[in-house]
């Protein structure tokens, strides 16, 4: 018997799921097409500035802003390493999810200075790689409304595996959510996480409160 796989499970609505995921893809196409003008683009822009205005400087002017031009274009090259690790994370498909997500978390303390603690139990690798990638996007979508939104100074996630069912959990010590903003279409990122875990067949659960920050709860088949 062949085993069940993301949308294809009895009673679920492929075309549903279907949309949802050509939705997401053409917010992603979006979100690039932001990232890549408003990044990439002002950073090439002002280094063709810079590069322009040294026809009209003297020697000692000269080099300070050939200094200029290269911290621009460290800038820049750091800004295609982060939208390509967000394309497709080569950690991920290398090193495997909890390397990858070890990796997010890193990163993500380091820039914020969040305090951000990843746990996780079980076997992973053997997971589709579908599997693999959507909780990798999922954990970025919610760290990145957290450092946005929660004013949280503590992050916990943990991950395990049974046999059958993943399950992801994060919780941070932030300021919580009303639960209109938890409903509302696209609020703090929370649609596309949905979309996701509908995607894999499986459910999430969001619980937010002033007094204990807010917790994300997925459970997925382990395919």
């Amino acid at each position: 018997m062949t085993p069940k796989g993301p949308m294809d499970v009895p009673g679920n609505d492929p075309y549903g799921s279907l949309k949802s995921f050509i939705e997401g893809e053409e917010k992603e196409r979006q979100r690039l097409s932001r990232e890549l003008h408003d990044g990439i683009g002002q950073y090439l822009i002002a280094i063709k500035m810079k590069l322009e205005s040294l026809l009209y400087l003297d020697q000692a002017e000269i080099k300070d802003q050939i200094i200029r031009i290269k911290d621009d274009f460290d800038k820049t090259v750091d800004e295609i390493r982060r939208i390509s690790n967000n394309l497709m994370p080569s950690v991920l498909e290398a090193f495997g999810i909890v390397y990858a997500l070890r990796n997010l978390c890193v990163e993500t303390s380091e820039q914020t200075g969040i305090r951000i603690n990843l746990e996780f139990k079980g076997d992973f690798e053997s997971l589709n790689m579908m599997v693999k990638t959507y909780l990798f996007r999922i954990a970025q979508e919610a760290l990145a409304n957290i450092v946005r939104h929660s004013r949280a100074f503590a992050v916990e996630l943990f991950l395990s595996r049974t046999k059958d069912e993943v399950f992801f959990t994060i919780h941070d010590n932030g300021k919580g959510m009303r639960p209109e903003e938890m409903n509302r279409p696209g609020g703090h990122g929370i649609t596309n996480m949905r979309d996701r875990v509908t995607l894999l067949n499986g459910s999430i659960d969001i619980r937010s409160s002033i007094s204990d920050g807010t917790t994300i709860a997925i459970k997925v088949p382990a395919y």
